[in-house]
C-alpha cells in the first residue's frame, strides 16, 4: 500500500504555489496591450464605436475593443475633449505597485521554502533517531488485512486429511463464543508442516475464505530488519490490529525466519522479535477470535518455546500427494484446458512431485502445446518438458518402476514388522520415511532392541530379495548402529556384551521375522507400489490372516 507521509507534503505544496504565482506574474507582465501610433488613430477607433471600457492609467489611456486591448499616451490627446464626448473609468494607481507586491511574495515564499528545507536537513542530522522512528513508522504502515481470498477447500485438491484437521479451526473462527460456553479451550496457534509446494498458504486462505475473516499475511522475514526494534514493534502493531477486527487470522509463512532456536541465533535483533511473537501469543485470550498459523518446513530449527502448548498447540502435517491425490490435483489444474492425457498415467509418472510442481508441469505442457499450434494437450507433451521440470527448474524425486519396486519391497517390510513388534504406525506412505515414536522417557532394552530390529529389517529384505544393499537405507543403519551402542552402554547385557555379537543375534531374530511375514510384505508392497500409501488397519487385517 503506498503511504505519504503529510510531514512532507509542506514543502511540495509551497513549490507548488510559489511556481504557480510566478507564472501569474509572468503572464502578467507579458500581456501589453497594443500602442496606437498617433492619438488621431486612437480618437477614430473611438468614433468608430467599437471601443468601450476606457480608462486612464500610469501615462497611457486604454480602450477594449474587438481586436483587442489598445493604448496611446495620453500627452497625444487633449483630455478635456476625451471627458465631453467619452466615459471614462477614472485614474487607477500604477500598476509596477502590483506587480512590485507579487514579486515580493514570491520572494517569500521562496524563503520560506528554504528555511524548512534546510530545518529538515538539520533535524536528520542532528536526530538520527527520529529518523529511525520515521522508518519504524513506515515498516508498520501496511499491516492491513486481505479479505474475500479467492480460494476455498474445494479449490485445493488431494488434501482431504488435512481439512479434517482443520474443521474445529474453522468453526472457531465462525462462533468463538460457542467454545466459550462450554468452557472448551482452542488451540492459539496452528502449526502447518511440510515441504515446499504442497500448499500451505494457500490452505491458510481457505481456512480464512471458509470461516469469513480477516487474513493478515506476513512472511518470517518481514519481521526481520536492520533497525533496532523494528521487528518487536511490527510484531506487537499486528497483534494489535488483528485484535481489533477479530474474529481474524495471522499467518506467518516461512516462520523458521523469525523463531529458529535462541541457541543459534546471532542477533539480538532476532532474539528481540522472538521473544515479542511470544509475549503476544501468551498475551491475547484463547478466545479472543484470533488465531495464529505458522507455516515451515524446518520445524526441527525453531525454538522449543514457540512450539509448547499453549502457543502453537496443533501441528499439522502436509507431505507430497499420493497417487490418488495427486490424480485429483492433476484433474484440477487440467479441468479448464483441452486436453486428452491419462490421468492415472501422469499421477503414476509424478511420483515426488509437489502440487506446486504438479502445476507447473502442466502449464509447461499447454505452452508447449500452444507452441506447436496443437488443440489440445497430449500425455507426449507431458514427457516432453518433464525433465525441464524436474532439473530445470525444481529438483524432485522421481522413481522409475524399478525403483519404486525396491523402495515399496523396503517401506513394507519395515511397516509390516514394526506392527509385527507391536508399534503403533499412523500409514505407510512410499515416499516418506518410517520413523518410530522415541518420545518415551523410561525405555526398556527390550524396547530399543525391537526399534534396532524395525530399522535393520529393511536392509535385510532387499539383500534377502535384490542380493544387494541400496542409498535408501543410510539413514536407518545410522539408527540401528545407534541403538546398538546405546544398549552397550546403558544397559546390562550379559550374553550381548559384545556389539558384532548383539547385532548378528538382532538381524537372526529378524530374518526369521521376515520368513514368516513374507506373505504379507508380499502384498503390501505391492499396494504400496499402486497406491502409496497403506493404513495401518490394511497392514493389521493381512497379519491377522496368517494368524
Amino acid at each position: 500500500m503506498l503511504t505519504i507521509n503529510k510531514k512532507r507534503l509542506v514543502p511540495i505544496i509551497l513549490t507548488t504555489i510559489a511556481i504557480f504565482l510566478a507564472l501569474i506574474v509572468y503572464i502578467f507582465l507579458k500581456s501589453y496591450p497594443v500602442t496606437m501610433s498617433s492619438g488621431k488613430e486612437f480618437m477614430s477607433e473611438l468614433e468608430s464605436g467599437n471601443a468601450n471600457n476606457i480608462y486612464i492609467k500610469d501615462n497611457y489611456i486604454y480602450a477594449t475593443t474587438p481586436k483587442g486591448e489598445i493604448r496611446v499616451l495620453k500627452y497625444a490627446i487633449n483630455l478635456d475633449d476625451l471627458y465631453k464626448n467619452y466615459p471614462i473609468n477614472g485614474y487607477t494607481k500604477s500598476s509596477n505597485m502590483l506587480i512590485t507586491l507579487a514579486v515580493l511574495i514570491l520572494l517569500s515564499i521562496l524563503v520560506i521554502l528554504i528555511f524548512i528545507l534546510r530545518k529538515n536537513q538539520h533535524t536528520k542530522i542532528l536526530t538520527p533517531q527520529t529518523q529511525n522512528n520515521k522508518q519504524l513508522d513506515s515498516i508498520v504502515s501496511d499491516i492491513e488485512p486481505q479479505y474475500n481470498s479467492e480460494y476455498k477447500f474445494k479449490d485445493i485438491a488431494g488434501i482431504s486429511d488435512v481439512k479434517d484437521d482443520l474443521e474445529e479451526i474453522i468453526e472457531f473462527l465462525k462462533n468463538p463464543m460457542k467454545f466459550e460456553k462450554y468452557n472448551i479451550r482452542m488451540p492459539k496457534g496452528v502449526l502447518l508442516v511440510g515441504p515446499p509446494g504442497v500448499g500451505k498458504t494457500l490452505i491458510a486462505k481457505a481456512i480464512s475464505a471458509e470461516a469469513n475473516v480477516p487474513f493478515f499475511y506476513n512472511s518470517g522475514a518481514s519481521f526481520v530488519h536492520i533497525y533496532a526494534g523494528a521487528g518487536a514493534k511490527r510484531v506487537k502493531e499486528l497483534f494489535a490490529r488483528a485484535k481489533e477486527i477479530a474474529p481474524s487470522i495471522i499467518f506467518i509463512d516461512e516462520i523458521d525466519a523469525v523463531g529458529k532456536s535462541r541457541d543459534t541465533l546471532d542477533s539480538n535483533e532476532r532474539e528481540a522479535t522472538l521473544n515479542q511473537l511470544l509475549v503476544e501469543i501468551d498475551g491475547f485470550n484463547t478466545n479472543s477470535g484470533v488465531v495464529v498459523i505458522g507455516a515451515t518446513n524446518r520445524v526441527d530449527v525453531l525454538d522449543s518455546a514457540l512450539l509448547r502448548p499453549g502457543r502453537f498447540d496443533r501441528r499439522v502435517y502436509i507431505g507430497l500427494p499420493n497417487m490418488q491425490e495427486r490424480e485429483q490435483v492433476i484433474k484440477l489444474y487440467l479441468e479448464n484446458k483441452n486436453h486428452n492425457i491419462d490421468i492415472k498415467e501422469v499421477a503414476k509418472l509424478t511420483a515426488g512431485f509437489s502440487p506446486a510442481t504438479i502445476e507447473t508441469l502442466i502449464n509447461e505442457a499447454a505452452l508447449l502445446a500452444l507452441k506447436k499450434n496443437k488443440l489440445m494437450i497430449t500425455i507426449e507433451d507431458i514427457y516432453s518438458v518433464k525433465d525441464r521440470v524436474v532439473y530445470g527448474k525444481k529438483r524432485v524425486v522421481v522413481l522409475s518402476p524399478k525403483e519404486r519396486e525396491i523402495k515399496a519391497d523396503y517401506q513394507a517390510s519395515k511397516a509390516v514388522v514394526a506392527k509385527w513388534l507391536g508399534f503403533e504406525i499412523d500409514k505407510v506412505n512410499l515416499l516418506i520415511p518410517i520413523n518410530i515414536n522415541e518420545d518415551m522417557v523410561i525405555i526398556s532394552k527390550s524396547l530399543l532392541i525391537n526399534r534396532a530390529k524395525v530399522y535393520i529389517s529393511g536392509i535385510i529384505y532387499l539383500l534377502k530379495k535384490y542380493k544387494d544393499t541400496f542409498n535408501i537405507s543410510k539413514d536407518d543403519k545410522k539408527s540401528f548402529e545407534k541403538i546398538l551402542n546405546n544398549v552397550l552402554k546403558d544397559y546390562t547385557i550379559s550374553e550381548y556384551d559384545n556389539y558384532n555379537i548383539l547385532s548378528s543375534h538382532i538381524k537372526e531374530e529378524v530374518e526369521e521375522i521376515l520368513n514368516r511375514l513374507d506373505s504379507v510384505i508380499v502384498s503390501i508392497a505391492k499396494k504400496l507400489n499402486e497406491k502409496e500409501v497403506v493404513t495401518q488397519k490394511e497392514i493389521q487385517e493381512e497379519l491377522n490372516a496368517i494368524l
